[in-house]
């Protein structure tokens, strides 16, 4: 069996940053469907096997890998977006979260340069802004020594980007090996190691129709991967990590009640949202699909995205919660589809009717992008993934978005009342 032999040489940062690593590195690809995620949980599992305590990061705005990540290693992944934030949050979340980690495996997204728009906030642009160096996942399938331009191209084209060697995935046999490490060797790249080409080492799609509760799939998978890695030819580097930053301020100091919606049809949600409103109020978790209500005196409820419409037949009997929703005097942000569970109802199945407008599944098309907006005077930034759409004409949106070229967007966000909502993932929801 092959084995995919790892050696990290950690690069130091320069003198005048101040972030001194620890044990970090990012997975990055050519582009999407290379197996960076399939390589990620495997590496996040085989480590978290041998006790290292693993701290996962995922960069992009992406809900369904970090799932993936979690279920690997048991610990809660985090996303490093320099589009949806100032790069100095960028650095102090990554921070934060890796204080009391082992080791750091950050999932790129897309190809290794793909950003909103070039290079920002792509996979590279958080590697350079963090320091950390890139390991190569390659699809070397029907590819032999044509790899060598391509790997030369990523070694030349911009050298702050910290290449540290290449993984070659989908290798066919030992020759398409020696074939691939040869060309690698003739350009200067590091080979890390190669994995077979497998059919079980892929990861289920990540369409909006994936069934998350499959953890089990994600389990095995993780677990096939680690046994293709040698762990014994694993170097690790321990040095300690020194934080130099400040614990986020708190912009609000009330001390408020906030009930945030999660279970299997609402877990779209950012580990660094949680945190957010954790340090704005103590946080209650509630589930619709169990008919759990929610207090008259809650100050903000949060119903983010999800998958409401794999649940339709226990969302529409939840008449608990539904009616709880509609007595309650807090504020309600939704997203996606928190805001189909606030809708008249998903097709023809009745939901809790507090917008004005019914959404469906028919017809489903992909509607993508980031996206921004301002409220109250303040920048809201975030992102929008979704198949399904509002039922008829659309209602006048209430507040003009924004793709992230600066131009404008159909996309809607409505307020209705004690109702924010809208389509858009949002990293910080706005405290009202």
């Amino acid at each position: 069996m092959y084995t995919l032999s790892v050696f990290f040489v950690l690069l130091h940062l320069e003198s005048n940053t101040t972030i001194n690593m620890k044990t970090a590195f990012l997975i990055a690809a050519a582009s999407s469907g290379s197996g960076k995620t399939t390589l990620t949980i495997g590496l996040l599992r085989a480590l978290h096997n041998k006790g290292y305590k693993m701290q996962p990061f995922k960069c992009g705005p992406d809900y369904i890998d970090p799932l993936y990540h979690r279920i690997a290693c048991d610990r809660d992944s985090v996303n490093l977006d320099t589009w949806m934030q100032p790069e100095q949050d960028v650095k102090q979340v990554f921070l934060r979260y890796s204080q009391d980690a082992d080791i750091c495996i950050v999932e790129g997204v897309m190809g290794l340069y793909d950003g909103a728009d070039g290079i920002r906030g792509s996979s590279a642009e958080i590697a350079e802004l963090l320091g950390i160096p890139v390991v190569l996942v390659i699809n070397a399938h029907s590819m032999a020594h044509s790899i060598a331009p391509i790997l030369k191209g990523y070694l030349t084209y911009r050298p702050v980007t910290q290449i540290s060697g290449v993984i070659f995935n989908n290798v066919g046999s030992p020759r398409h090996e020696q074939m691939l490490r040869r060309a690698a060797e003739e350009v200067g790249m590091p080979v890390i190691g190669a994995i077979p080409r497998m059919k079980e080492l892929y990861a289920p799609s990540r369409h909006l129709g994936l069934d998350i509760s499959e953890t089990e799939k994600i389990s095995q998978l993780a677990e096939k991967v680690a046994e293709i890695i040698n762990n014994e030819q694993l170097t690790i580097n321990n040095e300690q990590l020194t934080i130099n930053s400040s614990k986020l301020s708190t912009i609000n100091s009330k001390k408020s009640q906030i009930y945030i919606a999660r279970d299997a049809a609402f877990n779209f949600l950012y580990r660094q949202t949680i945190d957010y409103l954790c340090e704005r109020g103590r946080v209650h978790f509630f589930s619709p699909l169990a008919n759990e209500t929610v207090p008259q005196d809650a100050d903000l409820v949060f119903l983010p995205g999800g998958y409401p419409e794999f649940f339709l037949p226990q969302l529409s009997e939840s008449h608990a919660t539904m009616e709880s929703l509609r007595k309650t005097h807090a504020n309600i942000w939704a997203e996606c589809g928190g805001m189909m569970y606030l809708s008249e109802g998903i097709d023809d199945t009745d939901m809790t009717g507090l917008l004005p407008f019914r959404t469906t599944m028919q017809g489903a098309r992909l509607h993508l992008g980031y996206r921004s907006m301002m409220v109250n005077g303040k920048e809201l930034r975030g992102h929008e993934f979704h198949y399904s759409s509002i039922m008829g004409t659309p209602p006048s949106s209430d507040i003009q978005l924004f793709d992230a070229q600066g131009q404008p967007v159909e996309t809607g966000f409505y307020i209705h009342g004690k109702i924010y909502a809208g389509y858009t993932h949002w990293l910080y929801p706005l405290i009202t």
